[in-house]
């Protein structure tokens, strides 16, 4: 079931009753978290790449400065 889907189900059932709605609240909720942590990942690893590159960056600059 996709988000979509998901949400038209709880709005459904919201109109009819307030039993069991929160069921489809919280898998919705968990989705989005689930996302969002996907994207944090996603960012850390590209931060890691990037330090990689400022230390080779750093450490070759070192050694031009000293080899002058």
């Amino acid at each position: 079931m996709n988000d979509d889907e998901l949400i038209e189900k709880h709005d459904e059932l919201a109109k009819a009753t307030v039993v069991g709605t929160q069921h489809y609240l919280q898998e919705i909720y968990r989705r989005d978290q689930e996302r969002v942590a996907e994207k944090m990942l996603h960012y850390t690893k590209w931060i890691g790449v990037m330090t990689g590159v400022v230390t080779i960056a750093t450490i070759v600059n070192v050694i031009i400065i000293f080899c002058r």
